[in-house]
């Protein structure tokens, strides 16, 4: 079960440090055609320096079993109180191009995790979780939001006592 979370993990911090270089080698070429333009090398060298910065950071925590996730869902499974996935359409002129997916994990503390994902393993995803985290409600409403706003251990579906 955890092995598709993990592979979930791994594909978030690769888009990440995707997108990353994608800055950086667009700074990059901001400097290197427009140095004569005083705002736009200003820009070229925020977003040389903004590359750099989220590249290393990338690079740094490039071990997934390190991610707070991770240790949350191999120590401490708990802490978890409420997951629920969003799927984001962008749909220009009407044309659907991309589905992506979130997963949100609410964690007893108040805090939150999210997980980006392909919007076709959100249902994987969910039915592992759903094993994973039985204590744990799924599912968005209004209601459920409120109760977390109010108290997390709300959300707790096998509560000891």
């Amino acid at each position: 079960m955890l092995s598709f979370i993990h592979k979930a993990l791994w594909w978030e911090l690769r888009m990440k440090l995707l997108a990353s270089t994608i800055l950086l080698l667009f700074g990059i070429a901001i400097l290197y055609f427009y140095y004569f333009n005083i705002i736009l090398l200003l820009i070229g060298i925020f977003c040389t320096l903004a590359g750099i910065y989220l590249c290393y950071i990338y690079i740094v925590n490039r071990h997934v079993n390190d991610s707070r996730l991770m240790q949350i869902l191999l120590k401490d499974k708990k802490q978890i109180v409420w997951v629920y996935s969003i799927v984001t359409q962008r749909m220009p002129f009407g044309f659907q191009i991309w589905n992506a997916g979130t997963f949100y994990f609410k964690l007893i503390d108040g805090d939150e995790i999210t997980l980006s994902i392909p919007a076709e393993q959100l249902k994987e995803l969910s039915e592992s979780l759903n094993m994973l985290l039985p204590h744990a409600t799924f599912g968005y409403s209004r209601d459920k939001e409120q109760w977390y706003m109010a108290n997390p251990e709300l959300l707790l579906q096998h509560r000891e006592e």
